[in-house]
């Protein structure tokens, strides 16, 4: 197995990990993704004036699925097609989210053409390299240069994925000695950095959607605040957990974290033979979330690789100010200047995207046969 996976994928059981493929770039602009049924249950975010979360409910209660994930979202196309899709949130993930608003937002604010702006993210995964050449995520826009006719220039949201690991290969690569470089401002252009350098966020090894989407759910739908951690139930193991909201002798609210393959596909097991009761889950393809991701720098020697995600999970927690997302200023300036509100015309353009069955070539058949 490369090199390039992480220590617990490649040492764990080779089947809890999503391979991607060049087939995850493609987008089948002739085949769309079913619309959902009405008679069949979702989750919604509704946007019009004040912000509520809406559960519609029937006799079988289907999950809305979190789209962050790559690996996730390329198997879901290549394996699972239309019964799958239906159900996985039309959310961007947040690499494609801040390339739109770059190259988008950001460059009508400085006056620049989005050709003049290249965009480089740092990830944990490969697979966002994968994601970030998908045809969804680039659009055109017209230029003239005065000698040549007007034409349509191609623009990616996101240029350039670098990983973490690739990031530290370069620094040594330069051999950049850190305790020898000159202090200087922190740059604070569209960062989730706040004014004492703490990041504005929650806690969390992954996006942390399952347990932002349940607070706002118990405070919109049932008036219930909820404060400190919440408590998330292991079911089979540290990779798939569950947390739930009972009123009056009542469970409201099942949300679910299921990361890896194996844990994946008894979520869409489930799915398939309607009989998921989860409103929401936050799904990652690697077992124990990004911070597992394959791009991650590798343990030191004699550092295992449960010792590492440890250690990240402590730093990272160490510099984050743990407050409401809803409540980011950041994200509420992009909304007033340039979105106007959420599920506006401009936001569903921007933020959200649409996911395609991916029918394999001729030529990938013979190759897998």
């Amino acid at each position: 197995m490369s090199e390039k996976f992480s220590p617990t994928l490649r040492i764990g059981d080779l089947s809890d990990f999503i391979a991607p493929s060049q087939a995850c770039v493609v987008s089948l602009k002739g085949i769309k993704a079913p619309t959902r049924k009405p008679d069949k249950p979702e989750v919604l975010i509704s946007n019009k004036h004040k912000q509520k979360l809406k559960i519609r409910k029937s006799k079988v209660s289907l999950p809305m699925l979190s789209s962050a994930c790559p690996g996730w979202i390329c198997y879901a196309e290549k394996q699972l097609g239309s019964y799958i899709l239906p159900y996985i949130s039309s959310v961007k993930s947040p690499q494609q989210t801040i390339g739109a608003t770059i190259k988008n937002h950001l460059c009508q604010t400085m006056g620049l053409s989005p050709e003049e702006v290249y965009h480089v993210t740092v990830m944990p995964c490969y697979d966002k390299k994968l994601e970030a050449a998908r045809d969804d995520f680039v659009f055109q826009v017209e230029s003239e240069d005065g000698i040549h006719e007007k034409e349509d220039l191609r623009i990616t949201e996101v240029d350039s994925v670098l990983t973490s690991g690739e990031v530290l290969d370069l620094i040594q690569l330069k051999a950049v000695d850190f305790k020898a470089l000159e202090e200087s401002p922190l740059d604070k252009m569209f960062t989730n950095v706040n004014e004492e350098e703490c990041l504005y966020g929650v806690a969390g090894s992954s996006g942390d959607y399952a347990e932002t989407t349940f607070r706002y759910a118990a405070k919109t739908l049932f008036g219930k605040e909820l404060s400190g951690p919440l408590e998330f139930k292991t079911i089979r193991n540290s990779d798939f957990q569950e947390v739930t909201l009972e009123v009056d002798g009542k469970t409201v609210l099942k949300f679910a974290l299921c990361y890896g393959f194996q844990n994946l596909q008894n979520i869409v097991r489930k799915v398939k033979m309607q009989r998921c009761d989860y409103h929401f889950v936050e799904v990652m393809a690697c077992p124990s979330g990004c911070l597992n991701g394959g791009g991650q720098i590798k343990p030191k020697p004699g550092q295992s690789p449960k010792d590492l995600l440890q250690a990240l999970a402590g730093v990272y927690m160490e510099n984050v100010l743990v407050a409401d997302p809803f409540n980011n200023p950041l994200v509420k300036t992009l909304y007033d200047e340039w979105l106007e509100q959420p599920g506006s015309k401009k936001a569903r353009k921007h933020l959200h995207t649409e996911y395609h069955p991916v029918v394999k070539s001729i030529t990938a058949q013979l190759h897998n046969w």
